[in-house]
């Protein structure tokens, strides 16, 4: 595997910094996804100084791990977060993509969907105070033992549970 090595930070640029960081840390994400075939779901808590924090994510509570969360970068005045996990996905298909619309309404889970109306997907949040906010989601595909990513589909302004951590 050809990983390349984390960006050095600049104390005097975080901004920058936490985006070459973040950009980094998806690719390996990605990289040992595909060599691990599984991930494990991660914190990266920076501060301004770029000596960060990871964190193994344990919760299972969703809403509490998203206030803690927040709770945390406000206390410890954290620059950015990255935020990497597995999940299942459904990307808009088609204007009128009905199942898509009873998401948006909060009228089914992705979860509960039926599998042939859902992805499976790596996905990498990262979130700065000065409000960069970008997600990149990778469709996982499986056959048999192999395992395959398709490019990114990459979001900014992040919004629901996780998103806008900063405010």
């Amino acid at each position: 595997m050809n990983e390349e090595p984390i960006p050095a930070w600049d104390k005097a640029n975080p901004a920058e910094s936490f985006k070459a960081f973040a950009n980094a840390i998806h690719e390996q994400a990605r990289e040992t996804l595909l060599q691990d075939k599984t991930d494990a779901e991660l914190l990266f808590l920076m501060p301004l100084d770029g000596q960060g924090q990871l964190v193994q994510v344990r919760e299972q509570d969703r809403d509490k791990l998203a206030d803690s969360l927040k709770q945390y970068v406000t206390e410890h005045y954290t620059f950015g977060v990255v935020h990497i996990a597995e999940g299942w996905i459904r990307l808009k298909e088609g204007k009128s993509d009905h199942i898509f619309r009873q998401i948006e309404a909060g009228e089914i889970k992705i979860s509960e969907l039926k599998e042939e109306h859902r992805k499976e997907a790596l996905m990498v949040t990262a979130q700065a105070r000065d409000g960069y906010s970008k997600l990149w989601i990778d469709e996982i595909v499986r056959d048999g033992l192999d395992i395959s990513l398709k490019p990114a589909v990459i979001f900014h302004d992040v919004e629901g549970r996780f998103g806008k951590l900063f405010g």
